[in-house]
Formats: structure tokens, sequence, C-alpha cells
């Protein structure tokens, strides 16, 4: 049965969109009075943006003193999108020979939880895995978990959900481009799925070194220390050299909402579920040495005919008519609008989940804050609001 929403409950959400309350990531600051364009206009770009999108729109708008419309607009290839039924998989046990080959791994079923499971070798090999699309293999699991902290610590700002971004070098072993290639063939052998690369990073003996010394110099390292559970490598050789990548999977051309580099899920009703979908992959010269996969296994039914969608004018009708009647404390700045998949749950059928185009329109403060709003490309309606 669907979930009602009281009118307490709409009442956060509205203040949550409009940057009085915000919950989840923060985004890029709004832009500032001096640059509020004023008026109206709609201007085409010409060109491509990502292999997912078939180029831009710009929309200016000022709604007013504290409503402001300056936003980027991604267009979908098509005009026709389904809604699938979600069926999550755990990772087949007959499959983990394509990370442990000849290697013999000691498997353990979970005792409680069905279709769970994890393996481990005397090599320092790691592997386990969930019924709900999760898992997680690493070449030597406590190296391995060292450096993904160690790159998420120094480059990766949870507050905004997004990675620092920096232009990637090629290693000796194989070109960054050519490595971001391969992780997304990988990902779909292992998966399925396709995927479009997020962000990468080239490590090496002196970027692993620095790091290191970064991480020792912090607060967490300092009490984990003093406990003994503090966790460091000494021994970075010219041997390190491997590329980290986080991906997203996609759908029809479209991503999968990932929780990276774009605001979260803010719900205005009381359920949970986990929505973020991506894949995070250390590669080096050997191939995959650490890979963690976030609802990465699934099957997608169509659950009816391809459906036309609301147009993303429509779809920011619907949020103005949110904030038109909504006080606002500051000005806050529509920037970007664009078209993604959202991992939902089937509202009717619990622990079943549906794959649905959403439009999200993105909703900036100037305190460099963001939130957003997605609405539903087929229907019209909120994602806020359990719809």
């Amino acid at each position: 049965m669907k979930k009602s929403v009281s009118k307490n409950m709409f009442v956060l959400s509205v203040l949550m969109s409009a940057g009085i309350l915000l919950t989840g990531c923060s985004g890029t600051a709004a832009g500032s009075s001096e640059s509020t364009p004023t008026g109206s206009s709609t201007e085409a770009m010409q060109g491509s943006v990502g292999g997912a999108e078939s180029g831009t729109n710009h929309i200016s708008e000022k709604l007013s003193d504290k409503l402001v419309i300056d936003a980027e607009v991604v267009l979908p290839k098509k005009q026709v999108y389904s809604v699938y039924t979600l069926t999550k998989q755990a990772f087949p046990r007959e499959d983990l020979d394509v990370f442990f080959g000849v290697s013999e791994a000691a498997v353990t079923a979970h005792p409680e939880w069905v279709g769970a499971y994890s393996a481990k070798t005397k090599e320092g090999g790691y592997f386990s895995t969930n019924p709900y699309g999760n898992f997680t293999y690493a070449k030597d699991e406590e190296r391995d978990d060292h450096i993904v902290y160690l790159v998420e610590s120094a480059y990766y700002n949870a507050g905004s959900c997004s990675f620092q971004k920096e232009e990637i070098q090629d290693l000796s072993f194989l070109d960054a481009e050519k490595a971001i290639q391969m992780g997304k063939v990988k990902i779909k052998g292992l998966t399925g799925q396709d995927s479009e690369v997020l962000v990468a990073y080239a490590l090496n003996k002196e970027i692993l070194t620095k790091l290191e010394e970064k991480y020792r110099q912090t607060q967490k390292y300092q009490e984990d220390a003093q406990t003994g559970k503090e966790s460091t490598v000494a021994d970075w050789s010219d041997t390190d050299e491997i590329y980290y990548m986080e991906y997203e999977l996609t759908k029809d051309g479209l991503p999968i909402y990932s929780g990276i580099n774009e605001p979260g899920i803010s719900m205005a009703v009381e359920t949970f579920w986990t929505a973020e979908t991506r894949i995070t992959m250390l590669l080096d010269k050997d191939g995959i040495r650490y890979i963690a996969s976030r609802g990465g296994i699934f099957d997608a039914s169509p659950e009816a005919e391809t459906q036309t969608i609301i147009s993303a004018e429509e779809a920011l009708e619907a949020v103005k008519e949110i904030y038109m009647n909504t006080i606002l404390s500051s000005q806050v700045t529509i920037s970007r609008i664009w078209l993604e998949y959202v991992v939902v749950p089937d509202w009717e059928e619990k622990e079943q989940y549906k794959l649905v185009p959403y439009w999200c329109v993105q909703i900036d403060s100037p305190s460099g804050n963001s939130s957003a709003e997605r609405i539903n490309a087929i229907t019209g309606e909120n994602l806020s609001y359990g719809e």
C-alpha cells in the first residue's frame, strides 16, 4: 500500500527543498546577485555532453528576488523510456574463479542471510556478497582497503558527495583512457551492466607515499594509533602503479543515480532504501585488484511498453509551483536539470524495487549547499513525497 504523507512531513519536505533545511549532499554555490539574469530566455547549445546525452539547453528566468533559474538542461537522446521491475541478485558462487583463479578459497555462507556468502584465500584475497546486488573483492584485503581509504580521504568530500577533479596521468603499464575503457568492459562482464566513469586517479609510489604522510597527520590516525588500530603501509614501491576509478551504471543511455557529484535524495515519507548504484575499482598491471559494487548486479524487466516522458520544462513547472508558494529566506538558484534512472521502492510490494526515470532539478543556495527535486518523468509526480 502506498505510504501517505502527513501535512507536517509535506511542509518539512518543502523547507528541505527550499534550502532552509537541507539533508544529503551539498554542491556548488549558487551565483551571486550581481550575475542574476533578468527576464526569461532559452538558448539551444550545440554539441554533445557525454556519451549518454544528446546536448544541452540553457534556461534563464528570474521569478523573484529569491528565486532564479539559471539552469543547464541536459537533453536525453530519446523521448520514450521504460519503468523496470528490479530484481537484485547475489554474485554467482560458480564465478568466483574470475577473481581467485586457481587459488583455493574458503567459502562461508551467511548463517541467516540467504544468498550471502564470503570467501578468503591464504594469500589475503577476500570476497563477500549479499542478495541485494552488492559485492566486494580485494586481492590483498588489508592493503587494498587501505589504498581505497587513502584516496577517498584525500579526494572525496562527503559533504558535497563529490570527488576532487584533476587531470589523470598515464601509468607505465596502460594509458589512462584505455584503463577506463577496460574497467567498463570488466564491469559489463561481471554484472551485465553498462557504465560510465565518474572519476579516475592514477596512483604510484610517490603519490601513495604523500597520501600516507597526509593520513598520518590526521586526528583519526592519532586516535587510532593510541589504541593500536591504525592502518598503514610502509613499503610502497614502483610496483604500486594503480588506477582508482569510480563508475556509475547506466540504463537505456541514462545514468542510474549513483550518489556521486549530485544532490542526495531526501524523502518526506517513512521509508528507507539504498538508492545508490555504483562501482569502485582498483586496476593494476595484473587486472582488477579491488572492486566494490553497490547494487550492481540486477535483472531489470520492463514493466510495460516504453512511455513518452514529460519535458524538462514540464518538470521545471512542477518545481516552480512548489517554490513560488514557499517563503524563502534567501535566494536560491535552479542550476541544472537532467534525466536519470533512480532505484525506488515498489510502494505496493515490500522489499521490491523499480528503476524509474526522473528529471533531477538541482537547487543551489548561497551557502554552497545543493538539494534537488526529482520529478517522475512519466507521471510528473515528486519523489520527495514518495511518488
